[in-house]
């Protein structure tokens, strides 16, 4: 047998388990909210950051019911810093993580926490302090799964923190709602 297959056959399996549709069900959020910022430290100079929209999808598949894993692709046209001046690109960043999901089955809502590792990239003016950073984000939030045929409501409170060593930090909270479809 070939050894490259012998070493990559493991990673096709735990792939088809979690595309598969019958690994305990799959979740897509459609999702829209907004970004609290606490600042941005730069070389020991805090920067004050403004409040933006953001939109996405949320993709959950798992192991079980309760224990799940879920991958999250953010926009936002107005990220982090305010257009203040006329002729400059608005500040625009996108978000990528994926998560470990723990639902709490309560009935016909589901509370869940979670936690993940992700990347806030951010683009438009030259002079962004934030770029393209490592991110943790920790949260929570309530799922009322299938409220209409597979459709429900799911809302999610996040922070995240993304550091590039010792003096630059970027901390935000996000707040969002959306339609969950449970397959």
């Amino acid at each position: 047998m070939n050894a490259g297959f012998t070493r990559f056959w493991p990673f096709c399996l735990v792939l088809l388990f979690f595309l598969s549709p019958s690994a305990c069900g799959q979740d897509i959020t459609l999702f829209f909210g907004g970004q609290m910022p606490g600042s941005v430290t730069t070389e020991n100079l805090v920067v004050a950051l403004d409040n933006g929209p953001i939109y996405g999808v949320r993709f959950s598949t798992g192991f079980a019911a309760l224990l799940r894993l879920e991958h999250t692709f953010a926009f936002s046209n107005d990220f982090l810093f305010p257009n203040q001046q006329p002729g400059v690109d608005r500040s625009k960043g996108f978000l990528f993580n994926s998560n470990l999901l723990v639902n709490i089955p309560v009935g016909k809502v589901m509370p869940y926490a979670t936690v993940g590792l992700g990347l806030i990239h951010q683009y438009g003016s030259e002079d962004l302090p934030v770029g393209t950073k490592f991110a943790i984000n920790y949260g929570g939030g309530l799922k009322f799964p299938k409220l209409l045929g597979p459709a429900g409501l799911r809302f999610d409170a996040r922070g995240y923190t993304a550091t590039s060593g010792f003096s630059h930090s970027v901390n935000i909270f996000e707040i969002s709602g959306g339609l969950l479809i449970s397959f």
